[in-house]
């Protein structure tokens, strides 16, 4: 597999679009790309049930035709906000 998919970059973007996940941490910034890292510090200024819409309004995205940045920018936008959305406002939606 690690020839396919040539070095490690590739197939680090390979396994988090496949497995709709990222290595961002959103409680300390470890391994978030300044966009992340941006993201996160507008989310945190939002309370648990914004997160929550914005959350679902995300996911329902999820089957509509873009091109594959903006894929890649949704899933992980996706990830930070499952991150930070409390388990209760997740159960809600």
């Amino acid at each position: 597999m690690c020839e396919e998919l040539g070095d490690e970059e590739y197939m680090q973007a390979y396994v988090e679009e496949m497995g709709a996940t990222s290595l961002c941490s959103a409680a300390d910034g470890a391994g978030c790309s300044e966009k992340e890292v941006g993201f996160i510090e507008k989310c945190k200024a939002k309370d648990a049930e914004a997160l929550a819409k914005d959350l679902a309004r995300l996911q329902g995205m999820t089957g509509q035709s873009m091109k594959p940045d903006l894929k890649k920018w949704l899933s992980q936008r996706i990830a930070v906000l499952k991150q930070l959305v409390p388990t209760e406002a997740k159960e809600e939606l």
